[in-house]
């Protein structure tokens, strides 16, 4: 497995958006920058409310912790 650190993550980010958004690009090529940063964004997300307790659990906790 390779280990990448978050300034390469960040730069590469960077990269991709500037390739997004640049006008010396087609629509094609655009578009693709934007549906790598799009995946991207899912997955992160979905590893981010992985690590969050759900809001269920939340007030479930909170109620206990009033009783």
């Amino acid at each position: 497995m390779e280990n990448v650190n978050l300034q390469e993550m960040i730069r590469q980010i960077q990269s991709w958006h500037t390739e997004a958004v640049s006008g010396r690009n087609d629509g094609w090529t655009q578009q693709a920058y934007r549906d790598r940063l799009e995946t991207l964004h899912a997955r992160v997300t979905a590893v981010m409310e992985s690590l969050r307790p759900s809001h269920v659990e939340t007030l479930q906790e909170n109620k206990e912790e009033k009783e």
